[in-house]
């Protein structure tokens, strides 16, 4: 008995502060660091096909789905890793490249329900092994799929998926909002920008929410990537005593606290986020004979 398509979801992530890690072995690189996994993330549908092909959409705010993209390279690598030929249907609310681990989910969410569609019998943990190798590859990030294997608030003392992770969970809410994306890669490769990061990585591990939205401020205020709009936001956060920092990587701000909400509005469409209380799931699946 086999598939004929499978439905994953996998959460995204909001990065705080990380340090890039890299290694000529791919389970050895990565990043340290921390974030916050969170209950928007990307719903993969993937079924048998003899031609592959990867469709790409986002919701508007009425959640009505829209195609913004007609290809997608991380995932094509995964097809040819597999050795598989599917459609590959991928679906987020949050906006891509701007710092809530979209790609990272949508690439951890295809490998779950590949996984589930062929039989290949990986387990969760080596579904995450095998997604981290692609990421690390494309450099289209570095941690985020360690961190979305699971869920809450999460700290990586060490990089890759094998590395060590401590997960907390807090009830409240987070609020986000984006001004625009940043391209990773070009961050990423960037010998100055590292070496920025190196600088203001910190020498603590934060154990609450409360103390990693200190740090993570501390560690976006150390980077250099801070733009005047996000400065802006950052600002009213402060005058109201609002915790706020900035998402890794992308133009936008994250906030705790009861007017977070209410400030961060005045500057455009928020997004109100919660803690997810796991990583990847299999949603549905239909079977042939």
């Amino acid at each position: 008995m086999g598939s004929s398509h499978v439905v994953a979801f996998c959460p995204g992530q909001i990065s705080g502060y990380f340090l890039p890690v890299i290694s000529e072995n791919p389970d050895e690189s990565g990043s340290c660091g921390a974030g916050l996994v969170i209950s928007e993330g990307v719903k993969v549908t993937a079924s048998r096909n003899p031609v592959s092909s990867v469709d790409v959409y986002q919701t508007d705010r009425t959640g009505m789905p829209n195609k913004i993209a007609e290809s997608s390279n991380i995932i094509m690598n995964l097809l040819d890793a597999l050795d598989v030929s599917a459609s590959i249907t991928t679906c987020c609310h949050l906006p891509i490249g701007c710092g809530y681990g979209m790609s990272a989910a949508a690439l951890l969410g295809a490998t779950h329900a590949l996984n589930r569609l062929f039989q290949f019998g990986m387990n969760e943990h080596e579904c995450a092994r095998l997604a981290h190798r692609l990421e690390v590859m494309e450099r289209s990030g570095l941690g985020d799929v360690s961190g979305c294997q699971g869920g809450g608030f999460v700290v990586r003392v060490t990089p890759g998926p094998d590395g060590e992770i401590y997960r907390t969970m807090d009830t409240r809410s987070i609020f986000a909002i984006t001004i625009s994306p940043i391209k990773t890669s070009s961050v990423l490769s960037s010998p100055e920008q590292i070496e920025k990061f190196k600088r203001a990585y910190p020498t603590t591990i934060p154990k609450t929410l409360d103390e990693f939205m200190t740090v993570a401020r501390k560690f976006a205020e150390g980077t250099g990537l801070i733009t005047e709009d996000v400065r802006n936001i950052l600002l009213k956060c402060d005058a109201h005593g609002i915790p706020a920092s900035m998402t890794m990587l992308g133009n936008g701000v994250f906030a705790t606290g009861r007017d977070a909400e209410k400030i961060l509005s005045g500057f455009g469409n928020v997004y109100r986020l919660s803690l997810s209380p796991g990583g990847p799931r299999i949603l549905h699946g239909e079977y042939l004979s």
